[in-house]
């Protein structure tokens, strides 16, 4: 009875089951090698976008980096100084001022 029943699985394996499965198998190895040529043309696309913002970035970047080692940072750094530099005479007149109004109170 167990040799029979064995016998009639192998069977239908064979006649049935080995079919469909490899007909099911085939259909998506067709979808799969169909898409693929789409999925590799979207992820160049992504990398030529990617590679042309890389290059933008560094673009960007060595300008700052020129820049901040120009004359003109430096001047600009000097400057700032210069004005920091003015504000500070300026608030010790204002402190001054305030400290001779709170002595004459």
């Amino acid at each position: 009875m167990a040799e029979d029943l064995y016998g009639t699985l192998i069977r239908f394996h064979g006649e049935v089951m080995l079919p469909d499965l490899t007909e099911a198998v085939s259909e998506s190895e067709k979808r799969i090698r169909d898409q693929m040529p789409d999925l590799f043309d979207g992820v160049f696309q992504r990398m030529d976008r990617l590679e042309m913002e890389y290059h933008a970035l560094s673009s960007a970047v060595g300008r700052i980096e020129r820049r901040m080692g120009s004359p003109d940072a430096e001047l600009e750094e000097s400057s700032i100084q210069e004005q920091i530099r003015v504000l500070r005479q300026r608030f010790e007149v204002l402190q001054r001022r305030l400290d001779e109004l709170e002595s004459t109170r």
